[in-house]
């Protein structure tokens, strides 16, 4: 039976959620470090004007999303334009040099030899130079923080609307977008992030700390931890009801320690939406040593089968915290 096919909505949700989370740089756009990206640059994309989804229609979508995913920011970046990557032609292949080519070839009365191939090839360096050029370019541009300003005051009704301009610097502002988590792009920076504490506002925003997933991968995650596999970070969880939930179905609950993580310099963030995140250690893992629970959540019942660094078997009782 085929698939049911999205809603308008739910098919621009999609769309703006792969570009902004993993595809800005396959589209040509440019992404800064916090994830911002410049929102008429998004809809002019073809497969954004294939959806027919205008700026209003943005404005609605980030409103009325559930869980938050987008993040509309008014402002302009004062960064200077990133260079192009500039395309390196690779060398030529070269014919195989001829029989005796390279060997001393006696001349009347010079004593001179036919060059050898290595002395050919040593003075080729182009490319190598090219590559370093490429780095120092790349080393010398800097990336500069973005400057939010004053949005207009009608944005989600009007959001073709001006703002007010930079009083230092007469820049006015444009609308920027980014997904607030999720990217498998590499975003240098984590200016779109809040780092945790281990102290009662950091404890307060981590919450229970849950990772949710299928108890199948239970004997992997016991040997190699949980992994943030293709993207940044592992997502969590800081309850159990709200906008903010482990995913739906869940048969496996990991409850992680967010004293000890950060004792360990494993960093633990918030999103603008209120999803928990870290990059795990070197290896992009958390390992059980950080975990304070797991548990099985089969027909109704919850099993604890992992608490404070040891094996556990006992049923969890109602109504018992996290």
């Amino acid at each position: 039976m085929p698939r049911p096919a999205d809603s308008p909505d739910v098919a621009a949700s999609k769309t703006l959620a792969y570009i902004l989370r993993h595809g800005a740089e396959k589209e040509g756009l440019h992404i800064r470090s916090d994830g911002l990206v410049r929102l008429d640059d998004v809809l002019a994309r073809p497969k954004v004007k294939n959806l027919k989804i205008d700026t209003e229609a943005v404005f609605r979508l980030v409103d009325e999303n559930a869980k938050k995913r987008f993040e509309l920011v008014f402002g302009y970046d004062p960064s200077p334009p990133k260079p192009k990557k500039k395309h390196v032609q690779a060398p030529r292949k070269k014919r195989p040099p001829p029989p005796g080519y390279g060997k001393a070839t006696p001349s009347e009365g010079s004593g001179a030899s036919t060059p050898s191939v290595e002395g050919v090839t040593a003075g080729v360096s182009g490319v190598q130079l090219t590559g370093a050029t490429a780095k120092e370019e790349k080393e010398e541009w800097n990336e500069l923080p973005f400057v939010k300003l004053p949005p207009p005051e009608s944005s989600f009704d009007s959001p073709e609307g001006g703002g007010v301009a930079d009083a230092d610097t007469g820049h006015t502002g444009q609308w920027y977008i980014r997904a607030v988590q999720g990217h498998s792009i590499k975003l240098e920076g984590t200016g779109h992030l809040e780092p945790l504490r281990a102290d009662v506002e950091g404890t307060a925003r981590a919450g229970v700390l849950v990772h949710g997933t299928r108890w199948e991968l239970w004997e992997t995650l016991k040997e190699k931890g949980l992994s943030r596999m293709n993207r940044q970070h592992i997502h969590l969880a800081p309850a159990h009801t709200g906008p903010i939930t482990p995913r739906n179905g869940s048969t496996l609950l990991i409850y992680l320690d967010l004293a000890k993580l950060l004792a360990a310099d494993i960093p633990v963030f918030a999103a603008a939406n209120g999803v928990v995140l870290t990059p795990g250690d070197e290896h992009g893992t958390v390992q059980k040593e950080f975990w304070r629970k797991a548990v099985h959540v089969s027909k109704g019942q919850r099993q604890v089968v992992w608490e404070n660094g040891a094996p556990a078997d006992r049923i969890e009782r109602e109504g018992e915290e996290a």
